[in-house]
């Protein structure tokens, strides 16, 4: 189970694609590692902040306490791939767990409210994953 990232760089961040112009496969490239980055960082604070402590916890924080501690123990960020269809170039990254469990917290069942924890901490942390994207992105134009 994994809650996909989508994130929408500033109008200055896709200004700077223009420079890249001279070696193109490098933009892209740039992007997956500030992603990768930012995706670690990430998925840290959400085993902290979202996967941590006792509950239950009111459905409304999507958070979720600890019972045996696998489900945090076992949240990684997936190094982000970049594919290139045509003319458009995808990188996609994700944090997620190998826990069987995970995914009915995440999305919810018959008998079990969306709790949704993945997703809330990547949309609560989409600004710093944007700002680590955008910060290797000019990192990368240094001569």
């Amino acid at each position: 189970m994994s809650a996909i990232i989508t994130i929408q760089l500033s109008s200055s961040a896709i200004a700077l694609a223009d420079k890249f112009r001279q070696s193109p496969q490098e933009f892209p490239q740039a992007i997956k590692r500030g992603m990768n980055r930012a995706l670690q960082i990430v998925a840290g604070r959400i085993q902290e902040k979202r996967l941590t402590g006792h509950g239950p916890f009111p459905v409304a924080l999507h958070r979720l306490g600890e019972r045996t501690g696998q489900l945090k123990l076992r949240t990684r960020s997936t190094p982000a791939t970049v594919t290139a269809t045509g003319n458009t170039v995808t990188v996609t990254g994700a944090i997620g767990s190998s826990v069987k469990y995970a995914a009915v917290h995440e999305f919810g069942g018959r008998k079990m409210p969306e709790r949704a924890p993945f997703r809330t901490g990547i949309r609560e942390n989409a600004a710093y994953i944007s700002a680590e994207i955008e910060k290797e992105i000019v990192k990368s134009l240094k001569p």
